[in-house]
């Protein structure tokens, strides 16, 4: 089976909300792209030749999303327009075809399909309204195609970004001070034997110019969230190491656990998609807002509401996530062997 993926370029309309213009190369990011490159070379990971299938279709402008496909269909979207206030994956597919994820709904157009934002210094990134922050691309080289060492066809999309306040969101991004400075991996696994796909999602930050000092908050369900399909609401089921949840009468659940998932049990595309935290992570365990009415919701938030974190100016942090996906109901016990596979990995 082969995995592929292919760029879209920037529309000529819609509001600007980021820089236009190409982003800038530093050096260093360049330096940290090509180390991890040579990593995952050393690693065992095999990146894919040209004639073994794989296909990007080429623009004459710059992309604004990937779109990487396995066996004839997509399996994954990732979209960094710089119209918009943050990148984000915008579609995540079961090797199947189908996915559970909904991008930008009308009662809540901020909602992205799995998107991660929180406060910085008071100000919103979560949100996507005048005055909220902007989390703003600086860089985004091209996906590489790999293999693990198993055979199983991987994508690794990286990007540097900035989180800025507003009003530097439309500066050059030379003199665009950062709160915040991000580098975000993320790896997309296919593994057709346990029909599976998998993302990790890694984060790590610095303390930008900005400010000395950051103090992350929020609401109690900022960090990474995932909304789903309208249909899919009624049948959503949030599963935990404990059990399954009862969130009825719009009943909100905020608990610490290292994985919770939410199963879909519709006869003719069932799913199961679990987040599992890691300990590493600020605050160990993270804790999981879930809600089912009036929509479905979950994410992983780490208790910033209740428990801010303060990091200053040379220091660094970093956040490990893989959400899974499946074309079927997964038992508590599959996803805890799956959290067990996660965490001896060191996450």
């Amino acid at each position: 089976m082969n995995l592929y993926f292919s760029q879209t370029s920037p529309r000529s309309s819609g509001t600007q909300l980021g820089v236009a213009g190409p982003p800038s190369a530093g050096r260093q990011w360049r330096s940290v792209s090509l180390a991890c490159t040579l990593a995952c070379l050393w690693g065992g990971l095999v990146v894919a030749a040209a004639d073994s299938g794989l296909a990007l279709a080429e623009s004459d402008s710059r992309a604004i999303q990937w779109t990487l496909d396995y066996a004839g269909k997509t399996i994954m979207v990732y979209s960094f327009d710089p119209q918009k206030f943050k990148p984000y994956v915008k579609a995540l597919n079961t090797l199947d075809g189908y996915g559970v994820l909904r991008d930008s709904p009308s009662d809540h157009l901020h909602h992205h399909a799995m998107m991660y934002g929180i406060t910085v210094n008071g100000i919103n990134f979560w949100e996507e309204t005048p005055g909220c922050g902007v989390e703003k691309v600086i860089e985004s080289p091209r996906p590489v195609i790999e293999q693990t060492v198993d055979g199983r066809p991987q994508a690794r999309v990286t990007q540097l970004l900035y989180w800025v306040a507003p009003q530097d969101a439309f500066l050059p991004n030379s003199n665009s001070p950062p709160l915040l400075i991000e580098r975000r991996t993320l790896v997309l696994t296919v593994d057709p034997g346990n029909r599976e796909t998998a993302l990790h999602w890694q984060s790590s930050f610095e303390v930008g110019t900005k400010s000395n000092v950051v103090t992350l908050s929020g609401a109690n369900y900022h960090g990474l969230g995932m909304r789903f399909l309208k249909e899919r609401d009624p049948v959503a089921k949030h599963l935990t190491p404990q059990g399954k949840l009862e969130l009825s009468n719009n009943r909100q659940d905020v608990s610490p656990h290292p994985w919770e998932s939410v199963l879909f049990d519709t006869p003719a595309n069932p799913a199961t998609i679990a987040l599992f935290g890691a300990a590493t992570n600020a605050h160990a365990d993270d804790h999981y807002f879930a809600m089912r009415s009036p929509f479905a919701y979950l994410s992983a938030t780490q208790n910033l509401d209740r428990e801010p974190l303060v990091y200053h100016q040379g220091e660094h942090f970093e956040l490990n996530f893989l959400i899974t996906l499946y074309p079927e109901l997964k038992t508590t016990e599959a996803l805890a062997e799956r959290s067990r596979q996660w965490r001896s990995l060191g996450r």
